[in-house]
């Protein structure tokens, strides 16, 4: 750049967002993708690059670039964690056409610009000073008031919408300082929006005041005693640790490290073709033939170009949800058609049709042999910028499972025929059914290291989208051979969040319910029961058929089933709920957690003796001895010899011996039934936990790596298997000495972080309960409050026995308890159960006409909502059956408030860790199990203190920005050498 240049640097977030809400909504016709932003924004840059010199701006650049956000990770957020915190998520029709933007700004031949850990402004503010420094001028094109502050005589502002200049005398007259007093200024109002604290109080006229009045911020500061106003006064001078906070936040950095020189910003003549080609694709037909009049292009003659819509937790909009996770556009990926954007329903189901017509055919399935061949299929997984992936391993714990093979599928689209092509990299296949007799690994396998090598840079290529299903298991898998997989979809957890209770997310399932295909059983190339084989002796034919199989299945379901997201307006709840807490569950998983093999063989022992002891005691009740684990002697003696009520026979003929049938003998104060109980819980801690849990410690790490579902419950709360971890009872005695087992490694402790009754919060927030609300909101006991509404009892010396029943009321009301089931619990009599949860609806008639309306919208739509938008469907809650509607009834009710409690702690699940990392406590601080509303985490000593605090602040606010709770949550926390203390 040269003396007498002229740079434009237009700020693209800033377009965006005025084309989106300056304009009417807009879609393409032929396939219903928003594109009004799109449109806004070619149409400003045309006008921009053919009409600046008629403008007030008076002058056509020479050199020229579009800057964008990158993400709202920037370093302003290691000086502040929660700057920006409170900003709402994009608009979700505005998502997808972030990437689009880009791919505009690309076909219009400009520069486009954005760093990772840095705003749009400092990139601006970097290259104004450049073009300064070599003797141009530098135009800014935005109207934001955080960009005055580098307005100087070589550098002005330009405000498109009403074509006005903003210069030296525009920002004094606008503000009452001038650009060199912006920083102060803006540091003392602060920035609701962004989150910038400054001082409260303190307006735009009030902070210009005291600049002129004081001269600049740091002498204001340092005489804030000598202020006249007593408030005024006094706001300052306790907020001056924030005020020079903010001032670091709004100070914009002019020393980014850009990587393109001011050379490569010169404005070049547009390439009428290309430019064209993209417009067609958008069907933006006006801007299409006034382009290719004034570049000469024949219009007619060129083809749509083939865009990719790349939607989600992309860093390619602006200031999304923190926490949301970041990741680069996918390269381009075939036509529009196969791209990722919005599609209305009866499109999805028109694709989905199209697919399931076309055959799967397992004979044309490749086995790649060599490494230059895989080098291939690499090759062109990148040109696609989409790949489906999928290992084949020998067990099913990813933690100890070994790598035999992975299978690849890539997309065609000019392949009308056979748009997917699928294959399998054998990598550790025996050369037989036994190892002694087969002689090692069998030929025609590229070099495990090899493979990997080249592998990595696949699934670490962030520009190249992969495709999964259940990728956890994989995702795990990977990361063991130090492999990390970035950019990813999972087709079972957009299945979860489309049908959410409609079946199974399984790929068989899925396959059949979508394709009409099913693939091949496990059990047909690996055998069953005792002639089960491991994959690594399957023959490489047989294991290509199946391998290659499964990612050209999940490969078609993707293509089938992602645009259903946009669709049906559910495409945040798959990028901020599901997608980003993928990698933090493998994390976790990963890590594992210490258990103490002698406290549980201790325990084991107790509990030997307390059953032993029980025994005894249930032979002398009965007059006899029996097995008390048979159903049948058990039911024989308690309903025919015994004779005890509620006897029932199952279809076999024998007595039903259910956990309900013994809870509710139990409940009557029968002695029998009562000590059968508590032996069946003496005997299933042992088996479950004190004997099996040994068995579980991981032979490497010597840690228990349990395994959590995501996709496993209807409302989104995760389960725990191999071994379960959730189910550890924690009201008896027992099941809290099994807590203890859970230790800290020396230097450690166990931090529990626990979302306290968050499911009546939730109730009080959805229900609009005042009474609730204002309860929680005063910090008061809310089962006293209850009793004390509900009985006439005063708070303050309150019998324990009457909470009791409060709380018992509070919770069973969630559930849709029934005066049945409540006088169960409470062991009084139906009437007065009755009479219980009559009275609680008088007194709170909000949460009746809460459970009817929500009854009546399951009805209407057949599912309902969290607050946060997830659907959970009940298909048959208009079954004929009394039965079936009722339990769809009172699931339906209970949904919307334990699936909104899940969504909140998975929301704080992903946001946690970036936030420990940010206050450089990421290596410290691991989190290990998620227990319901549990979190459990293992943290240095020295850092327990700090962590605590951070962890607390983020799940308390873990509903933010999205929704605004009407109640506190609130999280109970404690640190401790064992999980038990900890809780």
């Amino acid at each position: 750049m040269k003396k007498d240049d002229h740079l434009f640097l237009i700020d693209g977030s800033g377009f965006i967002f005025r084309a989106f809400h300056a304009l009417p909504p807009l879609t393409r016709k032929s396939d219903g993708l928003p594109v009004g932003a799109v449109s806004g924004f070619c149409n400003m840059l045309w006008k921009l690059l053919t009409q600046a010199r008629d403008t007030s701006v008076g002058v056509t650049p020479t050199h020229l670039a579009v800057i964008f956000d990158f993400s709202s990770q920037t370093f302003r957020k290691e000086i502040y964690p929660d700057y920006k915190a409170h900003r709402p998520p994009p608009p979700e029709d505005l998502v997808p056409q972030f990437s689009l933007i880009r791919e505009a700004t690309r076909a219009f031949n400009l520069p486009c610009i954005e760093m990772e850990g840095y705003e749009a402004d400092d990139i601006i503010a970097t290259y104004a000073r450049l073009a300064v420094e070599a003797g141009g001028d530098a135009t800014i094109i935005s109207s934001d008031k955080d960009l005055m502050q580098l307005v100087g005589p070589r550098v002005h502002m330009y405000d498109g919408m009403k074509d006005r200049q903003i210069g030296v005398p525009e920002v004094i007259e606008k503000w009452g300082v001038p650009p060199e007093k912006m920083i102060d200024l803006q540091a003392l109002t602060g920035d609701s929006v962004d989150n910038v604290p400054g001082v409260p109080g303190i307006g735009p006229k009030t902070a210009a005041t005291l600049l002129e009045e004081f001269g600049d911020l740091d002498n204001l500061l340092a005489n804030a005693e000598t202020i006249k106003q007593n408030k005024r006064r006094e706001n300052i001078i306790a907020s001056r640790e924030l005020v020079q906070i903010s001032r670091q936040l709004v100070t914009l950095k002019q020393d980014c490290p850009v990587e393109l020189p001011l050379e490569a910003l010169s404005l070049e003549p547009q390439d009428g073709p290309k430019l064209v080609s993209f417009l067609k694709a958008m069907e933006f037909n006006s801007l299409t033939r006034r382009v290719a009049e004034a570049t000469g292009a024949e219009a007619q003659a060129i083809d749509a170009a083939p865009v990719d819509v790349e939607w989600g937790t992309s860093a390619h909009g602006p200031d999304l949800d923190p926490g949301a996770g970041t990741a680069p556009a996918a390269k381009q990926a075939g036509s529009a058609d196969v791209g990722q954007g919005t599609r209305p329903a009866d499109l999805a189901a028109a694709r989905a049709a199209r697919f399931a017509a076309l055959p799967i055919d397992r004979d044309g399935y490749e086995t790649i042999r060599d490494l230059t061949s895989l080098q291939g299929w690499i090759e062109a997984a990148r040109e696609r910028g989409l790949v489906a992936f999928d290992t084949e391993t020998t067990s099913l714990d990813a933690m100890q499972a070994e790598l035999v093979g992975f299978s690849l599928a890539l997309y065609d689209e000019d392949a009308k025929d056979k748009p997917v092509r699928a294959a399998y990299v054998p990598l550790t296949h025996k050369s037989g059914h036994d190892d002694l007799l087969g002689g090692g690994l069998a030929e025609g396998q590229i070099r495990f290291d090899d493979a990997l090598a080249a592998l990595k840079g696949l699934l670490e290529d962030e520009a190249v989208k992969k495709i999964a299903q259940n990728l956890k298991y994989d995702y795990l898998v990977m990361r063991r051979h130090g492999i990390t997989v970035k950019n990813f979809d999972d087709t079972m957890l957009i299945s979860y969040v489309l049908d959410s209770g409609m079946g199974g997310h399984g790929m068989d399932a899925l396959s059949e319910k979508w394709l009409g295909h099913q693939p091949i059983p496990y059990k047909e190339v690996a055998g069953s029961g005792r002639n089960m084989v491991t994959f690594d002796h399957v023959d490489i034919a047989r294991a290509t058929a199946y391998a290659a199989e499964d990612a050209d299945v999940t490969l078609r379901l993707w293509l089938v089933l992602k645009p259903r997201l946009a669709a049906e307006k559910v495409t945040s709840v798959y990028e901020r709920l599901e997608r980003p807490l993928l990698p933090v569950l493998a994390a976790m998983e990963e890590r594992g957690i210490s258990v103490d093999r002698q406290i549980l063989s201790r325990l084991s022992g107790e509990l030997a003796q307390k059953a032993a002891a029980l025994e005894d005691e249930i032979y002398e009740l009965a007059g006899e001895r029996f097995n008390i684990g048979s159903p049948k002697q058990l039911g024989d003696i308690l309903f025919g010899k015994m004779g005890l009520p509620g006897g029932k026979k199952t279809k076999s003929g024998q007595w039903s011996t259910a956990v309900q049938v013994l809870d509710d003998l139990a409940a009557e104060g029968l002695p029998l039934p009562s000590r059968i109980v508590d032996w069946r819980q003496m005997t299933k801690l042992k088996s479950t936990y004190t004997d099996a849990l040994p068995g579980y410690i991981h032979p490497e790490t010597r840690r228990v790596h349990t395994s959590y579902s995501l996709a496993s419950t209807t409302t989104g709360r995760l389960s725990s298997s191999e071994p379960n971890l959730q189910n550890i009872p924690v009201r008896t005695a027992e099941g809290r000495k099994i807590r203890t087992a859970f230790i800290a490694t020396p230097g450690h402790k166990l931090l529990s972080a626990d979302y306290s009754q968050i499911e009546l919060r939730v109730l009080a927030h959805v229900a609009d309960i005042a009474q609730l609300k204002q309860a929680f909101a005063d910090g008061i006991d809310i089962h006293a409050m209850t009793a004390s509404e509900m009985f006439g009892v005063p708070v303050e010396g309150m019998p324990g026995e009457v909470r009791r029943r409060a709380k018992a009321i509070n919770f069973g009301i969630i559930y849709g308890i029934s005066a049945f089931g409540l006088a169960n619990q409470l062991a009084i009599e139906r009437s007065e159960a009755g009479d219980y949860i009559k009275r609680y609806f008088e007194r709170f008639p909000g949460i009746r006409d809460y459970m009817e309306k929500t009854k009546a919208e399951a009805r209407d739509r057949g599912y309902v909502e969290t607050i946060f938008g997830r659907r959970i469907h009940y298909p048959e809650i208009k079954s004929s059956n009394h039965q079936v509607r009722s339990f769809n009834e009172r699931a339906a009710i209970n949904a919307p408030i334990q699936g909104s409690a899940a969504d909140i702690i998975r929301r704080a699940m992903v946001r946690i860790e970036p936030e420990l990392a940010a206050a450089g406590l990421g290596d410290s601080t691991k989190m290990l199990l998620q227990v319901h509303d549990e979190l459990i985490f293992e943290v240095e000593d020295a850092a327990a203190e700090k962590a605590q605090a951070m962890i607390v602040d983020v799940m308390e606010n873990a509903a933010m920005p999205a929704v605004s709770m009407a109640v506190p949550l609130k999280v109970d926390a404690r640190a401790a050498q064992n999980w038990d203390e900890a809780h």
